[in-house]
């Protein structure tokens, strides 16, 4: 018992020194960039899209990014639709495309202080993991007459630093949707 203790505290000492200098090794700055589209039931705007997470010194499953994307704008839905604010993520890369960021490295948590007497009820994300697929931001529920909102909504996101190779990334574009269905 005690030998198959000393062997696997023996691995898990090993194990560590191969993985944690390479994870003690965070990336550099990594900036992700917010692009919007709107279909023709909204407008929507952002004020800032960038998002920057800087793990240089941070190894962290949820190391805090600097995030100043604010959504803002309107909708008119039409009756017994949901209507939703989603981000699609993407890979970043680094130059040379030899490591890459998946985009449920990061984590995003939305405020909603959207103004509206006429909507279903609210849903937001609560450090709900990113996806190449849309995932929401904020969701209002279908409503007899549908919804009618101005907008104002604010991202936050975190990054798994343990899941990012030292390196430098480029920039990638992440896409906010405003849809109704």
């Amino acid at each position: 018992m005690f030998n198959r203790l000393l062997t696997t505290a023996a691995s898990a000492a090993i194990i560590a020194a191969l993985i944690i200098p390479n994870a003690a090794q965070a990336a550099t700055t990594g900036t992700i960039t917010a692009n919007i589209t709107a279909p023709v039931l909204a407008t929507i705007t952002v004020s800032s899209g960038t998002v920057t997470c800087d793990v240089t010194s941070t190894l962290s499953l949820n190391a805090p990014c600097t995030s100043s994307a604010a959504i803002s704008g309107s909708v008119r839905s039409s009756r017994n639709t949901v209507t939703s604010l989603t981000v699609t993520g993407a890979a970043i890369n680094n130059s040379t495309a030899t490591n890459s960021i998946a985009p449920s490295a990061f984590a995003m948590t939305c405020a909603d202080a959207s103004t509206g007497t006429q909507h279903g009820a609210l849903t937001v994300a609560s450090a709900s993991a990113l996806s190449t697929s849309a995932v929401a931001c904020a969701s209002w529920a279908a409503n007899a007459q549908g919804n009618i909102l101005s907008l104002s909504d604010t991202l936050a996101f975190t990054m798994n630093s343990f899941l990012v190779p030292a390196d430098t990334y480029t920039a990638a574009n992440w896409t906010v949707t405003l849809t109704a269905s």
